[in-house]
């Protein structure tokens, strides 16, 4: 077992997770807002994506965790694609919804993933 930032950065696709099974806006949770009709057929998309991402995010941490290898290009692509999923429909909808806590532990994961990211680049951390 090693906990190194690239692992630690994986703890903020839990937060992604949590956030967005937690109210995000209207006091709906990320599925109810993707699935209810509140949104576009592309933002839906976009939501599932940003789920579905952070899950694959979480188990690939879970595998650098017991020393099992993960490419560090995988680990770019699906932080990028999990970050993007999230912010178009955030900032599409900024005036249009008014944001609960979901929305902000979304942004903390991201924080936690973008800053663990990069000092695992810098520390050139396979």
């Amino acid at each position: 077992m090693s906990f190194n930032f690239r692992t630690i950065a994986k703890i903020g696709f839990l937060l992604v997770v949590i956030g967005f099974c937690l109210p995000m806006a209207c006091d709906s949770n990320g599925f109810e807002i993707a699935s209810d009709g509140f949104v576009d057929t592309w933002v839906s998309i976009l939501l599932y994506g940003l789920f579905v991402t952070a899950i694959i995010g979480f188990i690939a941490g879970l595998l650098l965790f017991v020393n099992k290898g993960f490419p560090v290009t995988v680990d770019w692509v699906v932080s990028i694609l999990c970050i993007a999923c999230g912010l178009v429909p955030f900032f599409y909808f900024m005036n249009d919804f008014q944001y609960q806590t979901g929305v902000y532990i979304v942004l903390a994961g991201y924080a936690v993933i973008i800053v663990c990211q990069i000092l695992s680049y810098i520390k050139k951390e396979t």
